[in-house]
């Protein structure tokens, strides 16, 4: 969503003061705060089921830039590029997962956005990509192997629907998907009508014998992450500037319930149970700022709100702001640990896992 958010950042910043600790220059711990630098921007994860590693999108950035999809290794702090591949060639023979016409992508343009890995009925695992990388398409991977020998092979995309800039997707395990329009054409009016309090966006589903359609009494403003129910009956939607999150049900789209939760980004299932929603605490001016700066760490605040999936009573359970990262799109728990990641900079950072003693 960051590069179609910079005109409104713009109008709400001027006049406004940047704080001189909001972007971080050093690698440093701060208590229980671990950082892992190096890396390319991990906006979106993924916790493998072996309880060790975690799949990360590696955010292209604001100006239309490129990135890529990686194995981490919470043990060694390994990091090992799976996609695009070494060769520059996609293998498609097996692509059968998605729409008939829809080709690997290009390569050199890939750039990943919300992610969502999901065992499908018949027992492989799934990883949905947003990819924003010359064209707007939901890019289906197969997870192989196990460990540090897991690998991604392409089985498939789809196009998103014409007027659409996507922002996250959701699998089920018949192999349906859910994804959000955040905007409809980007364009500087729906922008400024989205500030105003405007919906710009809705849920869409996919199958693959029925194609698209969308969800409706979903229109929102700014629809965000999203996760589903581990029975698949329902998605959870963040809706950011409508500052709610919708309980909507995945088959017909009637929004069982809400809950305040201003400004929220991402979402993962906690080690509690609960849905851990990563939600942005500062200024615009402060946001704007990092923004502009696509490889330094942000120090912006953020918090994650629990949120149960049954009463949708929430709770905070974790915030931060400053070094050594800020600015946080998601929280998921691994191995003993909660990791986070950004929009921006060069690393994820990581806490004890505040939820395993619920």
């Amino acid at each position: 969503m960051y590069k179609r958010l910079l005109p409104l950042l713009a109008l709400l910043s001027l006049g406004a003061c940047v704080d001189d600790e909001i972007h971080i220059s050093d690698c440093k711990p701060l208590g229980d705060i671990h950082p892992v630098c190096g890396m390319q921007s991990p906006e979106d994860i993924a916790a493998l089921p072996d309880g060790r590693h975690l799949l990360l999108a590696n955010f292209g950035g604001m100006d239309d830039g490129s990135g890529s999809l990686s194995l981490f290794d919470t043990r060694t702090e390994q990091l090992t590029p799976l996609f695009p591949t070494a060769k520059g060639v996609v293998a498609s023979d097996d692509a059968n997962w998605g729409d008939a016409d829809c080709g690997p992508p290009p390569q050199e343009l890939f750039n990943p956005h919300g992610t969502h890995l999901k065992q499908l009925a018949d027992g492989r695992w799934r990883y949905l990509v947003v990819n924003h990388g010359g064209r707007e398409a939901v890019e289906m991977f197969e997870v192989l192997g196990q460990g540090g020998a897991t690998t991604l092979a392409w089985r498939g995309c789809f196009n998103a629907a014409p007027e659409t800039f996507m922002n996250d997707v959701v699998g089920l395990a018949n192999g349906d998907v859910i994804y959000t329009r955040m905007f409809h054409n980007a364009g500087m009016l729906e922008k400024v009508l989205s500030f105003a309090g405007v919906d710009t966006g809705d849920l869409w589903r996919w199958n693959q014998d029925r194609g698209l359609r969308v969800l409706p009494g979903t229109e929102a403003n700014l629809p965000n992450g999203l996760e589903i129910s581990h029975d698949d009956r329902y998605v959870f939607a963040n809706m950011y500037f409508t500052q709610e999150l919708w309980k909507v049900d995945a088959q017909t789209g009637e929004v069982a319930a809400t809950a305040a939760v201003p400004n929220a980004d991402n979402s993962a299932w906690g080690s509690d149970g609960r849905l851990w929603v990563m939600t942005h605490r500062d200024s615009a001016a402060n946001m704007l700022s990092c923004f502009r700066q696509q490889e330094v760490p942000c120090g912006a605040g953020f918090e994650i709100i629990a949120v149960d999936p049954d009463t949708l009573a929430t709770e905070s359970v974790f915030s931060h702001r400053g070094a050594p990262m800020g600015a946080a799109t998601v929280a998921v728990p691994q191995g003993g640990r909660v990791y986070m990641g950004s929009f921006v900079g060069d690393r994820l950072i990581s806490v004890p896992d505040f939820g395993s003693a619920r």
